[in-house]
């Protein structure tokens, strides 16, 4: 092995991965579109924060025969990116959405020949569901955003410095105030509203685009007939009442659904009391109903029913006969209930008082029938009928067995497009189309397993991204050992390389994984894993726990493993610095504010039972974490000196400034006031105070480091984005008060994570120097260390401000 194999990974190797976005195959199985990703630090701008990856992509479209050319869609100066969108029903076109870091704009791409016709519109982003759907090969109903008013994710970091400046300016002039008011109450709408979106078709041949319906869309599916539309959209604030649990999805906004024919243009009215949860759009099949859940004015989503509105006029608030609905939350706590259609007979997810769950189709007269619900179901739609997927069968809702269901789906591209509906909600006529794969390998389509096409794969092969609607072809995508990644078309003539990606990390050298067993405090067998240092042997090394309370990993985590594509803190790069690292397993279980009230001995256990392999030394160990993580990390803190060093990263020091907007929000509350992103972390979400700041706020008080900083006599390093919503400035300040060991670094222009490559530099660069300063040999026999100089900010020009000196100490002068 050359002296070139024998470099550890590094902070130029992370910078300089490429990743994979979309892969989708054409409906008639000619074409292969993989959205391809260029290394993070080749971006022309940062302004998009995370969305940076999207500016970024390129377009590569394979003729799946191998015959033709790749086509490529791209911007080498990465200042312009290019993403796929869906295929048009016969797979001769594709949406195209074209990024910059100030406009996004819409194309179709005629696929035979690779042009590409682009249209003065700019789409809305499908987050919360379907945003753009082909209404036949030659048209598209779209919601489009006011002419270059980009979608909000890709906008609200740099239109909140632009606003702010703007007001700073008007300040300066003295001529006009420079005020943003927000009111609470029977005046909470008394503020700057959004420029509201239209819902419209569009033909892609001329171009011509007609208005359906004007609001804040961000939601809609067509009738199976393609002529009408329902569409969701945001209208008024609203308020939660204190009794009700506030989620950290409950919605701040109501939502009114408004149902249109597309070609009259006749808007149906909608009920202006009414609120409907998002992700339940259902059209019966015969077009002419909507099955949706709304819940009205004072009441509660536990309240809500069960409504079908008609196509034009009407609607029917469903009988669940005697049950109540399940109303479930996905990862991001957004409320949600679930329901399709039986044929024209409704199917709705109910449950009993005793919390027992049904899949229940309601027939007339008052009756039903039943089937029990089970985590993993899907639904289908066989032949118009209804199937409920078990984990090796299809059964009716009659109890008929009707077949055996794939071991797994392998394709299900339409997902992609359809935003967070697709995610709990997914349409039974498209998983009809899913294709599978069954226990021997082979090709199936999920409702039809008779439709076989084995290529050679095996069951355990978790690889296939994607499988062409006829079962000739799949793609696929492996990781070498060593990070590496390769995209391949496998069919019945064998594998044909289609890219490789990052593999310059061949030839880096990774350290070993290890796992480390413990028991839970209820004596559960747990796993935690190790992470040494590249090369040699290992003895005695020191250890940085890297935690993320209530997570447990039974494998080792993805992000621990070579190519992993965490910027934001990436343990290889300490591991590279020469540290081992520990990540711990750590169930939670408490859920009133007490959750960490024993994380520091749960964690020293653990440390010690990892030093039982010789590899560590327990008494140079350090405790890292971000986002709840470095809330975790500011609590063991103030309940252990063992360690040698804490680092916090997006740490929440105090739980009592939980009611404060999120500082991207204060200056435009156009774009929602979402107070209750974090007061609903705390209430029922990761923060587990089981209850709200106005009616425990000792409980608040008890939970935040803030207040028992006279404990912390442990060096601890706060690392904060000025755009976050957590911070950890306030500890510092009473740190400082007190003349403890500790700092802080706030970087200028970042959100949670971070996205700037120079930011990402200086964060390791501090990180390990903090590290070094407190861990290492010298600093244990009391020496000396060397290391880079913590007020040394001008390091590979980022920007950051330096505390206590609160000042800008380096300024990017190429800007």
């Amino acid at each position: 092995m050359d002296a070139h194999a024998q470099t550890p990974f590094n902070i130029d190797d992370l910078l300089a991965q490429e990743s994979l976005g979309n892969i989708r195959i054409s409906p008639d199985s000619r074409w292969v579109v993989i959205d391809r990703e260029a290394a993070w630090d080749q971006a022309a701008s940062y302004d998009l924060g995370q969305y940076t990856a999207q500016l970024l992509t390129r377009l590569e479209v394979h003729d799946a025969s191998g015959q033709g050319p790749v086509r490529r869609v791209q911007d080498p100066g990465h200042a312009t990116g290019y993403i796929s969108g869906p295929f048009s029903p016969d797979g001769g076109r594709m949406i195209v959405y074209r990024l910059t870091a100030r406009t996004l704009r819409l194309g179709v791409m005629t696929l035979s020949t690779g042009s590409i016709r682009w249209h003065d519109l700019t789409p809305e982003w499908p987050n919360m569901g379907q945003t753009i759907a082909w209404r036949s090969d030659h048209e598209l109903v779209l919601i489009a955003r006011p002419d270059d008013d980009l979608p909000l994710g890709m906008r609200h970091g740099w239109e909140a410095q632009a606003r702010a400046s703007a007001l700073w300016a008007v300040a300066a002039a003295g001529r006009r105030p420079s005020s943003v008011a927000l009111m609470s109450g029977a005046n909470r709408d008394a503020h700057r509203r959004a420029r509201p979106s239209a819902l419209i078709r569009l033909d892609v041949a001329t171009g011509a685009v007609t208005t359906i319906a004007r609001g804040e869309f961000f939601d809609f599916t067509l009738s199976p007939d393609r002529q009408a539309v329902a569409a969701m959209a945001v209208t008024d604030d609203i308020q939660t009442g204190i009794d009700e649990p506030v989620l950290t999805g409950t919605p701040a906004r109501r939502r009114r659904l408004t149902i249109a024919s597309l070609d009259s243009g006749r808007v149906r009215p909608s009920e202006e009391a009414a609120d409907y949860l998002p992700y339940l759009l259902a059209w019966s099949p015969d077009s002419r109903r909507v099955l949706t859940f709304r819940r009205q004015d004072g009441q509660s989503w536990t309240q809500g029913r069960f409504t079908i509105l008609d196509r034009t006029n009407g609607d029917e608030t469903l009988d669940i006969q005697g049950a109540r609905p399940h109303i479930d939350v996905n990862g991001s706590q957004i409320p949600y209930a679930r329901g399709t259609w039986d044929g024209n007979r409704p199917v709705v997810l109910v449950e009993s008082e005793d919390g027992a769950r049904f899949w229940r189709r309601i027939e007339a007269n008052g009756r039903f029938a039943d089937i029990t619900a089970r985590p993993g179901q899907v639904l289908a739609q066989r032949n118009g009928h209804l199937l409920v997927g078990e984990a090796k069968s299809w059964r009716s809702l009659d109890g008929r067995d009707e077949g055996q269901r794939p071991a797994r789906a392998v394709s299900s591209d339409r997902a992609q497009d359809e935003g967070g509906r697709a995610a709990v909600n997914p349409d039974p006529v498209a998983v009809a189309d899913w294709v599978g794969q069954d226990e021997e390998g082979c090709l199936v389509k999920q409702t039809a397993p008779t439709e076989r096409a084995c290529l050679g794969l095996t069951p355990a092969l978790p690889s296939i991204v994607a499988a062409s609607q006829d079962l000739t072809f799949i793609i696929e995508t492996q990781m070498s050992a060593t990070g590496s990644t390769v995209v391949r078309l496998r069919n019945a003539e064998g594998v044909r390389p289609l890219l490789t990606l990052n593999g310059a990390l061949d030839d880096r050298l990774w350290g070993e994984i290890r796992p480390v067993e413990h028991a839970a405090p209820d004596g559960t067998p747990l796993t935690s894993w190790l992470l040494l240092p590249p090369g040699g042997e290992h003895r005695e090394l020191p250890v940085v726990m890297i935690i993320y309370p209530g997570t447990t990993y039974s494998t080792a985590p993805t992000w621990l493993r070579p190519g992993s594509e965490r910027r934001h803190i990436n343990p290889a790069l300490l591991a590279a610095a020469g540290y081992a690292i520990l990540v711990p397993s750590l169930p939670l279980y408490d859920g009133t504010g007490q959750a960490l009230d024993d994380l520091a001995p749960r964690l020293e256990a653990i440390l010690d039972r990892a030093a039982e392999t010789g590899l560590i030394n327990p008494d140079r160990a350090a405790v890292l974490g971000h986002s709840y993580g470095g809330y975790g990390a500011m609590t063991v803190a103030t309940q252990s000196r063992r360690f040698r060093a804490i680092v916090a990263s997006a740490g929440r020091a105090d739980l009592t400034d939980l009611a404060e907007l999120p500082p991207q929000y204060v200056l435009t509350p156009e774009n929602g006031v979402p107070f209750n992103v974090s007061l609903g972390w705390a209430e029922t979400g990761q923060g587990r105070m089981g209850a709200s700041l106005v009616s425990a706020p000792q409980r608040y008080i008890d939970a935040s480091p803030i207040y028992r900083a006279a404990a912390i006599n442990t060096p601890i390093l706060m690392l904060d984005g000025d755009m976050d919503f957590t911070r950890g400035r306030g500890l510092f300040g009473a740190l400082y008060r007190m003349d403890r060991e500790a700092g802080l670094v706030t970087y200028a222009g970042e959100g949670h994570v971070f996205v700037s490559p120079a930011n990402i530099r200086d964060l390791h660069s501090r990180i390990i120097a903090w590290l070094d300063r407190y861990l290492s040999a010298s600093a244990e026999a009391g020496l000396p260390v060397s290391h880079p100089a913590l007020e040394d900010a001008n390091q590979d020009d980022a920007i950051v401000l330096a505390v206590p000196n609160q000042m800008v100490v380096g300024q990017d002068s190429r800007k």
